[in-house]
């Protein structure tokens, strides 16, 4: 089992991998995705932003950093599941499928890092 702050590194350079390809793949994104590149773009930046909080966070892990980065992302799940579901843009299957398994993926990490947080930080 991976300790927390691999599991919080694994965090922030998946966060930081997913914005960058949807800030550079905005076009794929809309074209394949149905993703609106405004959406991409944001939303990207924003994955990016996060990268950084989680990786200061991994550095210097405590109890309530640790338990905002896990809280965050289930409210980032929350909103992906229900983005995929109301599918307020149009999204394709494809898209659809992007964003749930990204989301599980999210609720895999935090899962981890729960548990890890009840062990000890």
């Amino acid at each position: 089992m991976l300790d927390l702050r691999h599991l919080l590194s694994l965090d922030a350079a998946a966060s930081g991998l997913l914005g960058v390809l949807l800030v550079l793949l905005f076009a794929p994104a809309e074209d394949q995705l149905g993703i609106p590149v405004a959406l991409s773009v944001t939303t990207g930046a924003l994955l990016l932003v996060w990268a950084g909080v989680v990786v200061w966070v991994a550095r210097g892990p405590s109890r309530g950093r640790v338990r905002g980065v896990i809280g965050l992302n289930l409210l980032y799940v929350a909103a992906s599941v229900t983005f995929a579901l109301a599918d307020p843009v149009d999204l394709t299957g494809l898209g659809v499928a992007f964003v749930l398994v990204q989301a599980v993926a999210v609720l895999g990490l935090a899962a981890g890092q729960l548990a890890t947080t009840t062990v000890g930080v």
